[in-house]
């Protein structure tokens, strides 16, 4: 197992993951970005090129086992005013057929190590909504601590947002 930046050689897997997400949730917002633009958008997140207006640089993993795409994890550098409340430092995503396996927690638990080594981070903030309970087990089996519950009002309704943040 483990953390790559987004590699051409994978690419087909992570195609498979976005099939697997329209077949799964068809009415929702997608959860892996555009296979055709990902490894020139992560890289341009990463060293900050073209970043929309409001969004800081970022570094996106992969996790990857036995040669199969299982998730995708974005690392944001720091937290400006929006990230603060709603996003924080991490989001990630686990391919539906691998969910509730345990990739989650060892896909965050290495990103961790990421934010300290690389980016000297000594806490960071991870949120969820309140009621995504393999979100919260993932960030609290990593450390995480509830600081607090806030109401957002985002496109897809109002949501109440866990805010949590770990220590590393």
């Amino acid at each position: 197992m483990k953390l790559i930046r987004p590699d051409r050689k994978y690419i087909q897997s992570y195609i498979e993951a976005n099939e697997e997400d329209e077949m799964f949730r068809p009415h929702v917002e997608r959860r892996f970005n555009n296979p055709e633009t990902i490894i020139e958008r992560a890289y341009n997140f990463e060293h900050g090129i073209n970043l929309p207006i409001n969004y800081v640089r970022a570094t996106t993993f992969w996790l990857i086992d036995n040669e199969k795409f299982i998730g995708e994890i974005s690392i944001r550098h720091e937290l400006n005013s929006f990230l603060i409340n709603y996003d924080g430092h991490i989001g990630y995503e686990i391919r539906q057929s691998e969910c509730r396996k345990g990739y989650g927690t060892k896909m965050l638990s290495m990103a961790l190590m990421y934010c300290k080594e690389t980016l000297n981070l000594h806490k960071v903030l991870i949120t969820c909504d309140d009621d995504n309970i393999g979100s919260i087990k993932v960030i609290e089996n990593n450390g995480g601590i509830l600081e607090n519950k806030v109401q957002n009002r985002l496109p897809r309704g109002n949501v109440t947002t866990r805010r949590y943040w770990i220590n590393i």
